[in-house]
């Protein structure tokens, strides 16, 4: 027997009524766990928008995002980032995605030397707090904030707070669980990092008792254990009764530049440093200008960068005690835009991230160098520590070697002047 019009009609409408009351339950949890914090899908085809109120939403973000990898292999950079935040405005619990952004913007934005555009670093820092707090839950991107920080940004102190709070998840995975130690070692903090190496090797061993015929978990054992002790003898042999950081070394830390070319420099210098595996930092900017890598300073995130900045940084090699190489900043002009009047060319030696055996003789912190021209102890980096911080929380400025040498617009452009070279200031 066939129901009749009005039964069904009714049937239907006592549907819909049930689903209102279900989506009127369901929507504050929906709101507070899966909805975007992103309120406007700026950017969004009316297809697109159609298939994401009508509840596609991840369905779109998989396929922008296959998309955004697409242009990401083809080299065409400028479309990955608009890509990125519609992917996440359709589906902002997809971890990979902003992972996998911020690696783009903060290594593989680059100029013809394969040297990052930095000014992207913090809007990639921005783009993992914001990942950050849609899935505070999952360890990946707090430990993916820290090794930006520690790797990209060489901030070892803010690297610390973020990779700690990674560490606090049972689910990470074991062998990351090392950067938090060296962090804390980069960052003078060796207390802290002794501490977590011990918590390491407990945590190791407790997993060989376990599974002993597993051999992840004896090589586990085994690093930690390792990483321990050498720790502990790095001590004993930089700060114990005869240090070998002293004397200390005189680097004898001279620079020089050398506008050869429209928008290349050459950068040589000496650095009394005998031994291989010794890099000096090379910082090209506006004058006056200081990268800040703090993404709290954007109230909301962007990807604008600033146009008229140029800030080109890159390592330079020492090989038998000197070291030279042209820079060249020609072959792009968006990402050296040279629009200021004046620029700076800073030069420096920071033994904090010094290869071990190099540390062996200058310390951690610089401790076993000077110089009679250009040593400064500073660090940038260094936090306030806060009423509730303990002694070994403590960080001490780092002793390093650094030079600033000024040039004009005109000079970098061969301009006006045969002068291609400029006195530091």
């Amino acid at each position: 027997m066939k129901p009749s019009g009005s039964k069904l009609m009714a049937g239907i409408a006592a549907l819909l009524i049930g689903q209102a009351a279900l989506q009127y339950n369901i929507f504050p949890l929906w709101q507070k766990n899966y909805a975007p914090k992103q309120s406007t899908p700026i950017g969004l085809s009316p297809e697109q928008l159609l298939l994401a109120f009508a509840g596609f939403r991840e369905f779109m973000a998989g396929v922008l995002w296959v998309q955004a990898d697409g242009f990401f292999h083809s080299g065409n950079y400028d479309a990955i980032l608009p890509m990125l935040r519609l992917v996440t405005w359709l589906d902002p619990h997809q971890v990979d995605i902003y992972s996998t952004g911020a690696w783009h913007m903060a290594y593989n934005f680059t100029d013809e030397s394969q040297r990052s555009d930095r000014r992207y670093i913090v809007p990639a820092l921005k783009f993992l707090e914001e990942g950050i707090q849609n899935n505070p839950t999952i360890w990946d991107l707090y430990f993916e904030m820290g090794w930006t920080y520690y790797h990209k940004v060489q901030d070892p102190a803010s690297a610390t707070q973020w990779l700690a709070q990674a560490n606090e998840f049972e689910k990470m995975i074991t062998a990351r669980r090392h950067i938090l130690a060296h962090a804390y070692e980069k960052s003078g903090q060796l207390q802290n990092s002794v501490d977590t190496w011990v918590d390491l090797v407990d945590r190791a061993e407790e997993e060989y008792r376990k599974k002993p015929d597993n051999w992840e978990a004896q090589i586990e054992r085994d690093t930690t254990r390792n990483n321990l002790e050498q720790m502990l003898i790095r001590i004993v042999r930089r700060y114990g009764d005869q240090p070998e950081t002293q004397p200390p070394v005189n680097l004898n830390f001279d620079a020089t530049v050398k506008v050869v070319r429209p928008r290349v420099i050459l950068v040589e210098g000496k650095l009394g440093i005998p031994t291989i595996g010794t890099r000096v930092d090379v910082i090209v900017r506006n004058k006056g200008h200081n990268m800040e890598y703090d993404p709290a300073k954007l109230q909301t995130f962007s990807f604008e960068v600033d146009k008229d900045l140029t800030y080109m940084q890159d390592t330079l090699a020492v090989r038998e005690s000197k070291f030279r190489r042209e820079l060249d900043m020609s072959k792009d002009p968006k990402m050296y835009p040279f629009t200021a009047d004046e620029y700076e060319v800073v030069i420096s030696y920071n033994p904090r991230f010094s290869s071990p055996h190099v540390q062996d003789r200058l310390g951690w912190l610089g401790e076993g160098m000077t110089d009679d021209n250009y040593l400064v102890e500073a660090d940038q980096h260094l936090k306030p520590l806060g009423p509730d911080s303990k002694p070994e929380d403590k960080q001490s400025p780092v002793r390093m070697v650094r030079k600033v040498i000024t040039l004009t617009r005109d000079q970098i452009l061969m301009r006006g002047s045969r002068d291609r070279v400029n006195a530091p200031n």
